[in-house]
């Protein structure tokens, strides 16, 4: 089956390369390149760009668990050509997608952005309680989870507020903490790094505490699986999804309530299993 590729992410090889395949999901699949220890990850036209990704121009109805894939496979990039099992992905005039977090300059001083923040931060903690989530924002005490992370996150922003090179020490309990593929430890850190980006604001200080963060988290990044592993190395060098990159702007902006609410839908929509 032949398919042409709408985007690719930065961080894909601009030069040929070889992988396997590491594992299949509906919307996604995921190829262990032979040379990096990140993954590349394909997803169906409707998923999120990704600092890892090459999203593909697919029908309605495709599914990539349908097409007789398996971990292991051998895939090949040969003249912007992606070969693996029956599928023949077309990268050839897809366009490069980067985001910028740094450029959103975030100020909480700013009441349109404080508003905006708390309507998602309020949003996010409702959905928490929807889906009893392991880890739930606002009440970093509810299980032996959040009994960690709550830990660990005092810590973290703590240093954070006094830009303490010491953080990095509060890292380690939340990599890998929680079940799935992105587990929830995982994903707090994806945000909040995400965060830590947006608000530089062209300060050497805090550039150089962010940066600084993201290495120890790379370093640690072993501690979980090999998918959450790529998007916590990703997040550690300000490159999210853009799913997420469209919530940390319209928050930035200090949109209004429709925009903003409908960004946040879309990013918490992504799912644990989804593979991305």
């Amino acid at each position: 089956m032949f398919l042409k590729a709408i985007s690719i992410g930065d961080a894909v090889p601009h030069a040929d390369f070889d992988a396997a395949v590491h594992s299949v999901f509906r919307s996604a699949v995921n190829l262990s390149p032979a040379k990096e220890s990140n993954l590349l990850t394909l997803v169906t036209s409707s998923e999120a760009d990704l600092p890892q990704g090459i999203r593909v121009d697919t029908p309605e109805d495709f599914s990539f668990e349908s097409g007789a894939l398996r971990a292991g496979e051998p895939a090949a990039c040969r003249d912007e050509l992606l070969r693996f099992g029956p599928l023949t992905i077309d990268l050839r005039g897809a366009r490069r997608w980067k985001c910028d977090l740094p450029s959103l300059q975030a100020d909480l001083t700013d009441p349109s952005v404080a508003t905006a923040w708390q309507s998602v931060w309020d949003a996010l903690n409702a959905r928490q309680v929807q889906l009893n989530a392991e880890i739930i924002a606002e009440d970093l005490f509810r299980s032996d989870e959040t009994i960690r992370a709550g830990a660990a996150m005092r810590g973290l922003l703590d240093a954070t507020r006094r830009t303490d090179p010491a953080a990095p020490a509060s890292v380690r309990p939340l990599i890998g903490l929680g079940s799935g593929l992105t587990p929830s430890g995982d994903d707090l850190l994806v945000g909040y790094l995400a965060g830590l980006w947006c608000a530089v604001r062209n300060s050497r200080e805090r550039t150089q505490f962010v940066t600084g963060l993201g290495e120890t988290v790379i370093r640690l990044s072993h501690l979980t699986n090999a998918i959450s592993r790529t998007y916590l190395t990703h997040a550690a060098r300000g490159q999210v999804s853009s799913r997420l990159a469209d919530l940390a702007e319209a928050i930035c902006r200090g949109e209004n309530s429709d925009r903003l609410l409908a960004a946040a839908e879309s990013a918490m929509q992504v799912g644990h299993t989804s593979g991305m």
